[in-house]
């Protein structure tokens, strides 16, 4: 059913303030009086903060793009349809996500946010989970340079970066524990989260009540198989793991394939058995023995 882009109309009318050589805010007339008085620096500190750490990693995009990260701030009252927030996540008082950038300038999507989540910022953010979920959001304009496939892959990988790539699991007491204990039936297998997708269900159900996004299932099984594939890249081609996460970023990129059909085409490419890769959860459970290892050195 078509719906009016209102996001569109309102960049149209927007105001652009340049942050920094890096970050550049668009934003309405009346919000851009409040950005002009210093209501949302703490927010855009924190946003670029956590880019420069992204950008620290050294990732080369296609046509060696340099993008520009742009953040629109959006009035509360209608952030959900401005941003086409997904049923599965409205209700909240405020949010954010990515959306379709008009900045020819920026990564192909920008991240859209309400105003109140930049207006309650604190100058210091100490919460690990509202770390890594804004991280997690960034993520998904960095592989956006180089695909949007299916939510697998898109919010696997934006799982990954922050947890596995950036090493924040390690400071992540309660997720990395939700996952050590973590029952295999819990797991989804590539095939269930394909069709979790298909029926408008990917995220529907957590693991732990009222936490992020990280600790909704379909969200740690899809972190669990990328964060395999990672693994698999690294041992296979004896890459590290910003090279395996370019390896990982080319691969998906170069591949024509959706659904079924593009986890046959990673199974192909890391010499895995395709309905093993598809359908069972060897990777996935890999990965959980990999970290339980792991934290057991560190005791």
């Amino acid at each position: 059913m078509y719906k009016k882009n209102i996001l569109r109309e309102y960049i149209k009318n927007s105001e652009l303030r340049i942050f920094s050589d890096k970050l550049r805010v668009r934003l309405s007339k009346e919000l851009a009086e409040k950005y002009d008085n210093g209501a949302y620096n703490n927010y855009l500190n924190n946003m670029e903060k956590y880019y420069n750490m992204l950008n620290s990693l050294n990732i080369k995009y296609p046509s060696n793009a340099n993008p520009i990260l742009y953040i629109y701030i959006v009035p509360d009252n209608n952030f959900e349809d401005m941003l086409q927030i997904p049923k599965t996540f409205s209700g909240n008082k405020g949010g954010g996500k990515p959306v379709g950038s008009y900045d020819l300038d920026g990564f192909r999507t920008a991240y859209g946010v309400s105003q109140n989540c930049c207006e309650n910022s604190p100058q210091n953010v100490t919460n690990i989970s509202r770390i890594e979920n804004e991280i997690h959001e960034l993520c998904h304009l960095i592989h956006g340079m180089f695909f949007s496939k299916n939510s697998i892959i898109n919010e696997g990988i934006a799982e990954a970066i922050p947890l596995y790539i950036m090493g924040i699991e390690d400071e992540y007491n309660e997720h990395r524990e939700a996952l050590l204990n973590i029952d295999e039936s819990q797991i989804y297998s590539a095939r269930e989260i394909l069709i979790q997708e298909r029926n408008k269900e990917f995220g529907k159900d957590a693991l732990l009540p009222n936490k992020s996004c990280s600790f909704r299932l379909s969200y740690i099984s899809s972190y669990l198989f990328v964060r395999g594939c990672l693994e698999t890249i690294g041992e296979k081609f004896g890459l590290n793991k910003i090279e395996s996460l370019q390896f990982f970023f080319e691969m998906i990129m170069q591949s024509s394939c959706y659904q079924d059909y593009l986890i046959y085409d990673i199974a192909d490419t890391l010499d895995i058995d395709r309905d093993e890769l598809l359908s069972e959860k060897t990777l996935q459970m890999k990965v959980i023995n990999n970290l339980n290892n792991k934290t057991a050195k560190r005791k």
